[in-house]
């Protein structure tokens, strides 16, 4: 009879803990993380160091997960991104460097000057150039005793900036799990 209830589906809020449980990063840990370190570059003042009239220009390049745990690497550096243009508000040039943003652009380009398409005049120009970058890793240290697992996350994110090779800012994030499944379940 219990399997004829039906599926339970319901919305809950996304800083809520994950009640599936586990040892990996959580939808929290998203957001409080890219919350946190867009707050914490703004802060630093990094980017916002441009000469009068001028804006800085930066990207940020892929993750590189070095944990155990498979982990979506894109909605962490989408929602940092997202938190970034919202905590900058215009003030910085954000550039997209994916695979996809540069192809667009090359098309898009490729379309406007055979006449396809058309184009503005006054936004042609070069492809912009970064002047910084924006990296990150995440690492992990698991331990399993018996049924007890836990899960220790460190991400780390970088800005560097590409004309010196200088680490201008870097923060962690760090979290710790702790699990426990029943020798029956498994």
């Amino acid at each position: 009879m219990a399997a004829c209830k039906g599926t339970i589906d319901r919305r809950v809020d996304p800083d809520a803990p994950d009640s599936a449980g586990g040892t990996a990063l959580q939808s929290q840990d998203i957001r409080t993380m890219a919350d946190a370190m867009a707050r914490d570059i703004k802060a630093s003042g990094v980017l916002a160091s441009a000469p009068a009239g001028e804006r800085i220009a930066f990207h940020i390049t892929e993750m590189v997960n070095e944990s155990a745990t498979s982990i979506n690497k894109s909605i962490i550096l989408t929602k940092l991104r997202t938190e970034l243009f919202r905590a900058f508000q215009g003030r910085v040039q954000i550039i997209d460097r994916s695979a996809d943003g540069l192809d667009a652009v090359r098309r898009e380009r490729e379309a406007k000057r055979a006449g396809a398409v058309t184009s503005k005049e006054s936004q042609r120009g070069d492809v912009l150039g970064s002047d910084y970058v924006l990296k990150g890793r995440i690492q992990d240290l698991t331990k399993q005793a018996g049924n007890l697992k836990t899960a220790y996350y460190i991400v780390t994110f970088e800005l560097t900036n590409l004309e010196t090779s200088e680490l201008m800012w870097t923060n962690d994030y760090e979290t710790k799990f702790e699990s426990e499944k029943s020798v029956i379940s498994r």
